[in-house]
C-alpha cells in the first residue's frame, strides 16, 4: 500500500467520524427538542393574578399609617404570617400576633373573636399577606388589611423592629370578644376545595410516585416536618409560598401533583390553587401525613 493510499484511507476515516458526530449531534438535538415540546406550560392563573384578585377586594395600609393606628389604640391585631425562619432573618414588628399562613382561616376566630377589630396582615414583601387578608374578608372581617411592602417596607421606613425573644403561635384571644364574623368558615373553604380536587389515599399516592413519577408536594412548615417526620423524595414548599414558587420547580402542566399537609385540609386548598394555575393532574392526599404514617409508609 502506497503512502497516497494511506492518506486517502485516513481522510475517509476522519470524514466518516465527522459525519457520525454530526448525526449523533442532530439526534441529540431532536431528542432534546422532543422532550421540550412534550412539556406543556401551565396556562392558568399566575401568582400575580392571585395577588391582584385579592387587592381588588381588600385595602392596603402603609407602614406609617399602621404605626399611627397601633400607637392610637390597643384594639388592633397585627398578624404576622411568616415562618419562624423569617422572624430570625428580618425580625418582627413589636406587638405582632404569630399565625402562619396555612393556619389562619382555621384559627382566626379563636384569637380574634370580634368582627370590628382592624386586622393588619403582613409577610416579607406584602404578597402572601394580600391572599390571607382576602380570606379574612371572605370570613367576614370587614377591617382586614394588608401591610404594603411587608416587613421589608416597614424596615425601609426606619420603623422599629425586634430581633430577640421567642415566637409562638397564638392560641388564645388577643382582643376583647365582640360580634363574630358571619362569612365563610374554614369548613366552607375546605369543602369547596374538596369538591374541586381529586382525593387519593396514601397507599395509592405512594404507588403513583413510582409508576407515574408523580411529585409529592409537602406543604407543612419546617417545624411540623421536624416534629412529625419528613417524607423521603417529597418536594417541600410551605403552604403560603406554593403559588409563588411552584412553577420554578414543576414546569409541566401534565405532571401529577400529590399534595400533603398534616391532616388533609390545607392540602385541599393548595391543590385547588394549583388547578386554577393550570396543573391538570392534581390530587390531595386524604388524611394527610397522619394517614400516611398510619398506612405504614416510610417517614424520616
Amino acid at each position: 500500500m502506497s503512502w497516497k493510499d494511506l492518506k486517502i484511507g485516513k481522510k475517509l476515516y476522519i470524514d466518516f467520524g465527522i459525519v457520525l458526530v454530526m448525526i449523533l449531534s442532530v439526534s441529540l438535538i431532536l431528542a432534546l427538542s422532543a422532550s421540550v415540546f412534550a412539556i406543556e406550560i401551565p396556562k392558568g392563573k399566575t401568582a400575580e393574578d392571585f395577588v391582584n384578585e385579592a387587592k381588588a377586594h381588600i385595602q392596603g395600609i402603609s407602614p406609617e399609617e399602621t404605626k399611627k393606628l397601633m400607637d392610637g389604640t390597643d384594639n388592633v391585631v397585627l398578624l404576622d404570617i411568616r415562618s419562624f425562619a423569617e422572624f430570625k432573618e428580618h425580625g418582627w414588628i413589636p406587638g405582632r400576633t404569630v399565625l402562619p399562613h396555612g393556619t389562619v382561616i382555621f384559627n382566626i376566630t379563636k384569637i380574634v373573636p370580634n368582627n370590628d377589630v382592624p386586622i393588619i396582615v403582613y409577610c416579607k414583601k406584602g404578597k402572601r399577606s394580600t391572599l390571607v387578608a382576602y380570606q379574612l374578608k371572605q370570613i367576614g372581617y370587614e377591617n382586614a388589611m394588608w401591610l404594603d411592602g411587608g416587613i421589608l417596607g416597614w424596615i425601609r421606613k426606619g420603623l422599629p423592629v425586634e430581633k430577640s425573644g421567642n415566637s409562638k403561635i397564638a392560641e388564645a384571644p388577643v382582643v376583647p370578644k365582640g360580634k363574630m364574623p358571619a362569612g365563610k368558615s374554614a369548613d366552607d373553604f375546605v369543602a369547596e376545595a374538596n369538591r374541586a380536587v381529586k382525593a387519593v389515599s396514601p397507599s395509592d399516592a405512594k404507588q403513583m410516585m413510582g409508576a407515574k413519577d408523580a411529585v409529592l408536594l409537602d406543604i407543612r412548615s419546617a417545624q411540623e416536618i421536624e416534629s412529625q417526620g419528613a417524607i423521603d423524595g417529597a418536594l417541600v414548599m410551605e403552604h403560603g409560598k406554593v403559588v409563588f414558587n411552584i412553577k420554578k420547580k414543576v414546569h409541566d402542566a401534565n405532571k401529577t401533583l400529590l399534595v400533603i399537609c398534616k391532616k388533609g385540609s390545607r392540602s385541599a386548598l393548595v391543590a385547588q390553587q394549583l388547578q386554577e394555575m393550570g396543573y391538570k393532574d392534581v390530587h390531595r392526599i386524604k388524611g394527610g401525613f397522619i394517614a400516611w404514617k398510619e398506612a405504614g409508609l416510610v417517614a424520616y
